[in-house]
């Protein structure tokens, strides 16, 4: 379930902080540091911040951004606490979902560093809605000395 991240919000800072360093940080935050978000009360009505809970355990983190004036939704970032629980995949989900048919959003986009798991997922919700993957060759190079694509997903509706 998807509930503000406002009310969990030193809980999920917490566990972001025990990623610090880690490949999964890296995916999350697209660079070699630690990406902790900010996470606000007052968002503007732009911003949107989630803990996932399941049975009141955080398992995860979802934000993203909506352009109104432009109906666009980006900026995404998401994090599992709990690697493999399939709520947190169903939860996003059911969240596009919404911002597809109930918003009528025009345009998705995201990116994401090549090598995450969540890669297949991604490519998968892109295909169904007939969207677009652009892959950037070795942008990154991580701690250990491998490069990294950058991937860019749009999707117009």
């Amino acid at each position: 379930m998807l509930i503000p991240a406002i009310l969990r919000k030193e809980e999920i800072l917490t566990k972001m902080q025990e990623y610090n360093y880690t490949e999964d940080m890296m995916y999350y935050s697209g660079y070699l540091g630690n990406a902790l978000p900010s996470i606000e009360a007052d968002t503007n009505g732009k911003l949107y911040q989630y803990a996932i809970v399941d049975d009141d355990k955080l398992i995860g983190y979802f934000t993203y951004q909506i352009d109104w004036y432009n109906s666009c939704v980006c900026n995404f970032g998401l994090y599992s606490f709990d690697k493999n629980n399939r709520q947190i995949g169903v939860d996003v989900y059911r969240k596009l979902k919404k911002l597809i048919n109930d918003y009528h959003i025009h345009r998705i986009e995201w990116r994401m560093i090549g090598g995450n798991p969540v890669e297949k997922h991604y490519d998968k919700f892109c295909q169904k809605y007939h969207g677009k993957k652009y892959v950037l060759t070795d942008v990154l190079k991580d701690r250990c000395g491998k490069y990294h694509n950058e991937v860019i997903y749009e999707i117009i509706f």
